[in-house]
């Protein structure tokens, strides 16, 4: 069963910001890292208590804004198996299993946009998310003021055409560096960006599955209904 999360328009678009808050160096695709991410990447782990499903939906009218999927490597998985096999979801788990979420070695993470959305709205809220990742302790003032200001500079290409039904968003953690990439939904690659920095991707999951976050609980309750 398809986990579906309502909640606010503005914190819909946050959570694309804030999966974004460390990729802050545009490079071209050819010499990025080859192939576009995938959730289907042969390292990352398959079957069950490997993966996490949810859809964003605005509050009041139920509308449809984004499915985001996340899936995770075989150590993640072996240890979301430990802690998860034939049990219900409950709180406890939940502080269990949002752990190992955040600290997996490697992730892929893909928002689908079901609507548009305008690029400098998107850009808002990424900046209120970087002012709540900082009072959270997960970056500095710094960065905060970089990343922020550098926005409108590394999304260019999307200034007029902003975010349109069908783009993916597409994060890839890995130990050594991030990786976020725009590709439209008939394939173009309009964003590349690559951040090589160890730990950069522990704040990517963070900003899922941290205590305050809107999609910890429904993210984490998908791991458990999904049988694949």
């Amino acid at each position: 069963m398809k986990n579906t999360k309502r909640k606010s328009f503005a914190g819909v678009l946050g959570i694309a910001g804030a999966v974004g808050l460390l990729a802050t160096r545009p490079v071209p695709a050819a010499i990025a890292d080859g192939a576009l991410p995938s959730l289907e990447a042969p390292d990352l782990a398959q079957g069950r208590y490997a993966s996490m499903h949810m859809l964003l939906q605005k509050t009041i009218l139920k509308i449809n804004i984004a499915n985001i999927d996340v899936r995770f490597d075989k150590p993640a998985q072996s240890r979301f198996t430990e802690l998860a096999r034939d049990k219900s979801y409950s709180a406890a788990l939940e502080q269990q299993l949002a752990p190992v979420a955040i600290d997996a070695a490697r992730a892929v993470a893909q928002m689908q946009f079901v609507r548009d959305i305008p690029l400098n709205r998107w850009i808002g809220v990424v900046r209120d998310n970087l002012e709540q990742a900082r009072e959270a302790g997960l970056i500095t003032r710094e960065v905060e003021q970089h990343v922020g200001q550098g926005l409108p500079g590394w999304f260019a290409t999307l200034k007029d055409r902003g975010y349109q039904k069908g783009d993916r968003v597409i994060y890839a953690v890995s130990p050594e560096a991030l990786r976020t990439v725009v590709v439209s939904a008939g394939g173009q690659i309009l964003v590349d960006l690559s951040e090589r920095v160890p730990g950069a991707g522990r704040v990517v999951l963070a900003s899922y599955f941290a205590p305050k976050s809107d999609f910890r609980e429904a993210l984490l309750r998908s791991l458990l209904e999904t049988k694949r």
